[in-house]
């Protein structure tokens, strides 16, 4: 048991280290290349601290571990919203969702629209048995990917014609002595890393599920959730540091963006049935969490409160309260299966 522990831990560490570097020059990567903000932040570097979450859940459909599959993609936005939380008491006083644009407002709610299609869908199938199937991936999971290719144009088309206020927001070009080929194969050797922690993550969190009797829904919601959103923490936290504001919160709504399309990538590896037709009921629960949790933080967003507590906002207080209420609750249901 401590074996497995201990390797669980050290993928954890090597998604980590190769997550921050990926991050890191997927930054530089969109600044070389000349592309847009919203790709810097919600996009393109909001897919790169997301890989860790799409290899594991692939893994976890291809050794047959659904719940982990789709645990891992709610519960890596759970846990990205709360990071909004941790950086909102680190920035200093005051709220941090007044330094941010109303245009990530656009972002969040696409966030929630395609956790809301996911539970609709879990309800379909669960309680009326409506399953529609292409070659073995499920209509809903081809919906949900459409969704999302739709909304990262409108995305992007908004920040072509309403680009951030914040004009003077950069970042510190740390690694100007890397040119674009060099980030490219310092970005894929990164990717291979997290190929391969991935995996044996996905591998280990599985057997630790089966030796402990704790479910695989609160393994892959929390456990291996955390593990493989821990690059998005230290991508969120570094923007913080040098003030880049936007660039955290776009990193953020836009992980839980790309997580969401998680989902029909691990749908298309499994082959044992349809993905979300095979999953537990209790993911709705999971995906609630993160629903209330998002939508908390864009009414905070709109209505830009300037009360704080603890240097934090109310907003942020609130969302971190429903996670860990959330967390409490689904650590129950996973103790109580048999």
């Amino acid at each position: 048991m401590t074996q497995l522990w201990l390797e669980f831990i050290l993928m954890a560490l090597f998604i980590i280290i190769s997550g921050t570097y990926l991050s890191r020059f997927g930054d530089i990567i969109a600044d070389k290349s000349g592309l847009g903000q919203a790709f810097i932040g919600g996009i393109l570097i909001a897919m790169a601290t997301s890989l860790p979450e799409l290899v594991t859940s692939i893994s976890s459909a291809l050794v047959g571990a659904p719940d982990i599959a789709v645990g891992n993609a709610f519960g890596s936005n759970t846990f990205n919203l709360v990071i909004l939380a941790f950086a909102d008491l680190l920035q200093g006083k005051g709220p941090l969702l007044l330094r941010v644009n109303y245009s990530h407002i656009l972002s969040g709610l696409v966030g929630v629209l395609l956790s809301a299609l996911v539970v609709f869908s879990l309800i379909l199938s669960h309680f009326m048995n409506f399953n529609l199937n292409v070659f073995g991936v499920g209509l809903d999971s081809i919906i949900l990917l459409l969704t999302y290719l739709v909304s990262v144009r409108m995305i992007y088309r908004y920040d072509q014609n309403n680009p951030l206020d914040a004009k003077d927001e950069e970042k510190e070009n740390l690694n100007s002595e890397y040119t674009l080929n060099k980030a490219l194969l310092g970005f894929a050797a990164c990717a291979v890393v997290i190929v391969f922690s991935g995996y044996r993550l996905t591998l280990t969190a599985d057997q630790i599920s089966a030796v402990t009797g704790i479910d695989q829904s609160f393994i892959g919601s929390i456990l291996v959730a955390a593990a493989t959103s821990l690059p998005e923490l230290v991508a969120t936290i570094s923007a913080i540091r040098i003030g880049a504001y936007n660039m955290a919160v776009g990193n953020v709504f836009g992980s839980n963006i790309f997580n969401m399309t998680v989902i029909f990538f691990a749908d298309v590896f499994y082959r044992q049935g349809v993905l979300l037709q095979d999953v537990r009921i209790v993911h709705i629960l999971t995906a609630t969490v993160g629903i209330v949790m998002a939508t908390i933080i864009l009414i905070g967003l709109f209505y830009r409160s300037r009360r704080s507590f603890m240097w934090m906002g109310w907003d942020a207080i609130a969302a971190a309260v429903v996670y860990f209420l959330g967390v409490y609750l689904l650590f129950q249901l996973g103790l109580n299966v048999i």
